[in-house]
Formats: structure tokens, sequence, C-alpha cells
């Protein structure tokens, strides 16, 4: 019962923290980008940390490479970094404002039932589909896999990554980044570099 009063402050604290940021940006007058192709900041990289929140998961039990269950509950926090390359714009249609980009990255954990140590690291690899709609806004998808290991390498685990997720441009340069999905919810600041 305490994890979950936990679990609900932290989704609470979260939800306002970006409502907050959102009424303390710029006015939100949105102007439709999504017909234009190249109508959005140019970048080359995007740098994402982030914080993570997992509340369902695979778990493993019999030990090493054991059986593994589904399981909801006993939520695991950490964060990370994400960096994500641009390799096509426009990308798969052409006629509408949309990039590809190679995403990467690095996540920590806390583990209550792992085997060694008590955190899990994460290797997500993934394609990441963009779409801006308005000079605010824009949205994604990424498919891909996540290497994740219980401690430090010691038991490797191949899980899959699908994540949905949304963007709010303050600027050129910086936007309030959500992600929802396999395996987990984030929530970060995305710098925009290169051009």
């Amino acid at each position: 019962m305490r994890m979950l009063s936990t679990t609900v402050r932290f989704m609470a604290a979260g939800l306002l923290g970006a409502g907050a940021l959102t009424m303390l940006a710029p006015e939100a007058h949105a102007e439709m980008v999504i017909k234009n192709p190249n109508d959005h900041p140019a970048y080359r990289a995007e740098l994402e940390p982030h914080a993570n929140l997992i509340a369902y998961r695979y778990r493993n039990y019999g030990g090493g490479r054991g059986r593994r269950y589904r399981s909801f509950g006993d939520p695991e926090f950490g964060g990370g970094f994400r960096a994500s390359i641009e390799l096509a714009d426009p990308a798969f249609i052409p006629s509408i404002n949309n990039t590809i980009a190679i995403s990467f990255g690095l996540d920590f954990t806390n583990c209550h039932y792992c085997r060694y140590d008590n955190f899990s690291i994460w290797s997500p690899v993934a394609l990441q589909w963009n779409f801006f709609l308005t000079d605010r806004w824009s949205v994604f998808a990424e498919f891909g896999g996540i290497l994740r290991s219980d401690g430090f390498y010691r038991d490797i685990y191949l899980d899959p990554a699908i994540w949905v997720g949304g963007r709010f441009h303050f600027n050129d340069k910086v936007a309030l980044t959500m992600r929802a999905g396999i395996p987990w919810f984030s929530i970060g600041v995305s710098f925009f570099v290169g051009s």
C-alpha cells in the first residue's frame, strides 16, 4: 500500500510539473506545419536527459535465465540519457513534415528482485519517426529493442522497445519530451543541436 501511494505521488508531481512548464511557456499560439516538409527546427541530433517510471514489465524467476512472467506493481524508478541522430528529412512521406532518426541511450532503474545488484541497466536502440504538427508540438513513434541487465551486465536479456511520445517545443532548441510504452514512461528535456 505504501508503494502505491509513493507511485501516485510521483506521477502526480510529474503531471503537475509538466503542466507548470507548459503554462510558463510563451503564448500558446500554434501554427499548423504538418503539410510543410522541412518546416521544423533544423537539427542533426536530439540530446535528452530524462526520468523513468516502470509499472509493468517482465520478470524472471527460477534464477539466471529462468522462466519469465508478466507483473504489474512494484514500480521501478530511474533515469537516463537518450541521443537521436537524424537520418532522413523528409522521411517516408515526402509531402508532410516528418523525419526519421536512430535513437539510442543508457538508463538505470532500481530493482527489488535482481539476483546480484539492486539496479538494472537498460540500453535501448530504436527507429524514431517524428511528425511536426505545429510550430510548438511534435509527436513520434519508436520501435526497436532494448538490452536489459540485472546489475552490471551479469544476466542480459533482449526485450522489445515500443514507445509513442510528444514534445512541447519551448523554442527551436529546447522541448519538453514525454514518452510512454514498453517498457517505461519517461519525461525529460530535449536539446536540439547541429544544423
